[in-house]
């Protein structure tokens, strides 16, 4: 969280940009380290990097996480063990994260290295991994 403070200093927000460039080099910094998944949200944006993970036949790869966006009618609902997402409202769009699926539906492996970058429910952009 240092590492944000001085882009948050001045008296403007930091562009996306500025803070996609922090959140890479973050996450380059913390692969060094060893599997490094993690979401950071600083209230409009949503940054979610994705690196290695212990998989079920005990190695360590990629992908640590994975997506899946969607659009949900209006009282449409998402369910799986120990999740239930429901919307009362009009149509919205989603992007669900995790560290495995979480579902039977079409989700997508993120790769290694890869920054994922959401706001309000949709995907803006991937960078390529390790960037």
């Amino acid at each position: 969280m240092d590492r944000m403070r001085p882009l948050w200093s001045s008296s403007s927000p930091p562009s996306q940009g500025e803070r996609k460039v922090l959140v890479s080099r973050f996450g380059a910094a913390l692969r060094e380290l060893g599997p490094a998944n993690f979401l950071y949200c600083d209230g409009s944006t949503l940054f979610a990097h994705a690196d290695r993970r212990r998989q079920s036949d005990g190695s360590i790869s990629a992908p640590g996480l994975w997506r899946l966006a969607r659009q949900c009618p209006a009282g449409g609902e998402l369910s799986a063990e120990g999740l239930r997402i429901a919307s009362e409202a009009g149509e919205q769009e989603v992007v669900l994260i995790a560290s495995v699926p979480l579902s039977d539906e079409g989700w997508t492996p993120l790769a290694e290295g890869e920054l994922l970058i959401a706001r309000q429910g949709c995907v803006q952009r991937t960078s390529d991994p390790g960037h």
